[in-house]
């Protein structure tokens, strides 16, 4: 199997983990990051989601809330799962104002698992109207679907600015 046949495979057949599914136990930044890459390993086409470093910058940019003792806990996972995820898409800033926005309106864990739900929604979605399992050949349909997916996501970015600055201002 050809790794864009892989890779496509395994992100048809991807699951985050749902909140009561994720560690109760407390976790030190190595044991996170080793979970967090292997969560989203299907997510991330060979590369590492996230380090010690990124963690430690999201925890000082405050889009992760700080360790207790060294120690994170599951709230911290999931906070950390779902940035990894939006920063393929979202600025760091994005993400924080949009963790801020989500969770004034509700628990982390409902929060969260809309989003693992909504994401998973979402892959199957596209897969199904794009055969993500063929190679890209130059001038052929999938030229034209890469081109489409382009221009949704960039329309797609554009709503989602429009309505996180909507709820980020009435929210305060």
């Amino acid at each position: 199997m050809e790794p864009n046949q892989a890779f496509a495979q395994g992100l048809q057949e991807a699951k985050l983990p749902r909140y009561s599914q994720l560690p109760t136990l407390e976790l030190y930044k190595d044991q996170l990051v080793e979970l967090t890459n292997g969560y989203l390993a299907p997510f991330f086409l060979g590369e590492t989601a996230v380090t010690d470093t990124m963690v430690n910058n999201y925890v000082k940019l405050k889009v992760i809330a700080p360790p207790v003792k060294k120690r994170y806990r599951r709230e911290q996972l999931a906070q950390l799962i779902l940035t990894c995820l939006l920063k393929k898409v979202l600025s760091i800033a994005e993400v924080r104002q949009l963790l801020a926005v989500q969770s004034r309106d509700g628990s982390i864990e409902a929060g969260y698992d809309a989003f693992c739900q909504q994401v998973e929604q979402a892959v199957r979605a596209v897969s199904g109207s794009t055969d993500l399992r063929q190679p890209m050949e130059m001038g052929s349909v999938s030229q034209e679907a890469l081109l489409n997916h382009a221009i949704c996501s960039f329309v797609h970015k554009l709503y989602f600015e429009m309505i996180l600055a909507e709820l980020s201002d009435g929210g305060e």
